[in-house]
């Protein structure tokens, strides 16, 4: 591969083109000297601040309207007060109140099979990117399979183990929160699904199985959805999630 006043010249422009195309990864970013190219420079910039603003985002008002309120979905917040608490008090996603608590319990159908949560977590922008798409896939393969589903919950705040009180509260069997990935440089937008087979104060994180990456240049919310359906339907065949199914081959 030779450099001519550093502008990129591969041996072979097409092979490096097909790596691109396959990955999201950094690669062939090129160099002038011992610094990035300003355009690399400014790429690397841009995904970051978009990571940053997606860490910082929120649930619009417009999804709370026009998604959660036409499928009278029900909203609660974790205990922390506000999206900058939520991020420097990582314990503080991890439950409702005991208030809400009470409220979803008069509310929503309890001793359901499944529990879907959604939650906001580390990039609320990823929930109002994937899950119009990706709640429909699960509601009509549960349903094709038998499978009965409670009334999805959104959680405000939430973090990971936020299902675990609440499927525990409704006598779940399996507990799915649906929430924000961590942003990377790749993407800010994407979504995973954390399942959990008897969920409660018990839960660690060993006991949770998770299908990652969920987003238009991952794995598509759809495929994600038939994918997950067929996964609860074996946790629910085999009483077990996290380390205890993979063990089970």
């Amino acid at each position: 591969m030779s450099m001519d006043h550093n502008i990129p010249a591969p041996s072979h422009p097409e092979h490096l083109r097909h790596l691109l195309d396959s990955t999201p990864a950094r690669l062939g970013v090129w160099r002038a000297g011992s610094r990035p190219l300003t355009a690399t420079w400014l790429k690397f910039r841009q995904d970051h601040a978009q990571a940053r603003d997606a860490v910082h985002s929120e649930l619009t008002q417009d999804f709370l309207d026009n998604f959660a309120a036409k499928r009278s979905l029900p909203i609660v917040q974790s205990t922390a007060i506000n999206r900058r608490d939520f991020v420097l008090n990582p314990p503080k996603g991890k439950q409702v109140s005991a208030a809400d608590l009470e409220e979803l319990k008069e509310n929503c159908p309890s001793g359901c099979d499944v529990q879907i949560v959604i939650s906001d977590g580390l990039s609320a922008q990823a929930v109002e990117s994937n899950i119009a798409d990706l709640l429909p896939m699960l509601e009509h393969g549960f349903a094709l399979e038998g499978i009965t589903y409670g009334r999805p919950i959104i959680t405000r705040f939430g973090r990971v183990a936020v299902a675990d009180q609440i499927g525990f509260a409704l006598s779940a069997k399996l507990a799915i929160n649906l929430i924000g990935e961590r942003p990377g440089l790749s993407s800010a937008q994407a979504l995973s699904a954390y399942l959990t087979f008897n969920p409660g104060p018990q839960t660690i994180s060993s006991d949770r199985t998770v299908v990652s990456n969920i987003h238009s240049g991952g794995t598509p919310a759809a495929e994600a959805g038939a994918y997950i359906v067929q996964l609860s339907k074996r946790i629910l065949e085999t009483g077990v999630s996290g380390v205890r199914l993979q063990q089970l081959g």
